[in-house]
């Protein structure tokens, strides 16, 4: 089973009527928003854990080779208003499991990134390791998959990147990258809006490619970076043995109004190769000012059916408002429609919506170790267009999720 999306809701859609009720099932927030993002305007956490190596006479020596050793703690709690069959909030990407505290997340990374400013050759890359329970929604095939979704234990590891980066001196600096590491999904306003995610973040768009990346950036406003890969979230065992094709195309107009479009093109049915995937991913952020942030982000996807079937589309739009209040607080707003015509991300033919409310807390922004830490409150309102929630018997579920977030 593919951790996404589509295969997480098809499996739950069709058992969560019949499920025993000792069966295992979900856990919020996924690594691939990685909470270390900040609210737009606010100030960023100090680098807690590199400041501490520093104390005892190891950060200076890593801080001179570039190599940067960072990582968070995650934990939340959700609750469903509607009491929802074996307490499965359906159709969440990671809060799946009402009303139960869980450990999302304990993330650490060692990155040394590549300096194309320098016009010279320089190597680097990133190892990210995670455990807790959003590891068992996004393990990539043959990488810590033997376990079942359902049955396996709720707490796992992965590695969600692990890759080289090669610094060649062309033109502006060109960037080879080689490995497992992240979609390249420019806006994830996920990572320090809210706690939950988007029905198209999880549904529309891989989360991790195996293969190899050019980037190189034009001129200061405008970068393209293109490849290819094993897949949709393939690393060790490819589920079709054929390639894909993505890219990227980024353009800052100024420090506030930027543009990104990415796309994915491939086989990526398991033991077909002739029936292709196509997906879009358009991004806009706008800082109206210093404290007001507008994103939209745009999804659109097309599956070429076999035996003649025709093709599976879906598309959706998620527009997020961001107000910084003070140092203290921030309020965002998200609203969101996405169309799955053919049932093929989401198991249904349907039309899902959400609104989603809710502010980043900072209670220590002053304190140089309380200022890493945040809480994330939220309150979601979901409607589909086909019974959809609470075991296939409702047409809405509204919930309450808080999250906690200590970066190092």
């Amino acid at each position: 089973m593919r951790r996404r999306l589509m295969p997480v809701l098809a499996a739950l859609a069709l058992a969560a009527g019949t499920a025993s009720a000792d069966q295992p099932a979900g856990g919020p927030d996924a690594v691939f928003t990685s909470p270390q993002g900040t609210v737009p305007g606010a100030t960023p956490p100090q680098p807690l854990l590199m400041n501490l190596l520093e104390q005892v006479g190891v950060g200076r020596a890593l801080e001179d080779a570039d190599v940067r050793l960072f990582g968070h703690i995650e934990g939340s709690y959700t609750y469903n208003f509607d009491d929802p069959s074996q307490d499965l909030n359906l159709g969440r990407v990671f809060d799946l499991k009402n009303n139960r505290p869980t450990l999302n997340q304990i993330d650490f990374n060692v990155e040394r990134p590549v300096d194309l400013a320098a016009h010279h050759w320089d190597v680097g890359g990133r190892v990210e390791l995670l455990y807790g329970s959003d590891a068992r929604f996004i393990h990539s095939s043959g990488m810590f998959d033997n376990d079942d979704f359902f049955h396996g234990p709720e707490y796992q590891f992965d590695i969600p990147q692990a890759y080289f980066d090669l610094g060649v001196p062309l033109g502006n600096g060109v960037r080879i990258r080689a490995g497992k590491f992240l979609f390249f999904k420019q806006i994830d306003p996920n990572a320090s809006v809210f706690y939950s995610h988007s029905f198209s973040f999880g549904a529309a768009m891989p989360f991790t490619l195996t293969g190899i990346t050019g980037y190189y950036p034009i001129d200061q406003h405008f970068s393209v970076e293109a490849g290819i890969s094993r897949g949709w979230d393939q690393t060790l065992r490819d589920n079709n043995g054929a390639i894909d094709g993505m890219g990227r195309v980024r353009y800052d107009v100024n420090d506030r109004l930027g543009f990104t479009l990415a796309a994915i093109v491939g086989p990526e049915l398991a033991h077909d190769n002739s029936h292709y995937r196509e997906t879009l991913d358009f991004t806009t952020s706008f800082a109206a000012t210093d404290r007001l942030t507008l994103l939209l982000d745009a999804v659109f996807g097309t599956q070429a059916e076999p035996h003649g079937a025709g093709n599976a589309n879906w598309y959706g739009a998620a527009g997020y408002l961001v107000y910084r209040i003070n140092e203290y607080l921030s309020a965002a707003g998200r609203l969101e429609w996405y169309r799955d015509e053919e049932g093929f991300t989401t198991a249904l033919r349907q039309t899902l919506y959400e609104a989603t409310i809710g502010v980043t807390i900072t209670p220590f922004p002053h304190d140089p170790v309380g200022a890493n830490f945040k809480l994330r409150p939220e309150l979601r309102g979901d409607y589909a267009s086909r019974r959809f929630f609470d075991g296939l018997t409702r047409h809405d579920q509204w919930t309450f999720g808080v999250d906690g977030i200590f970066n190092f």
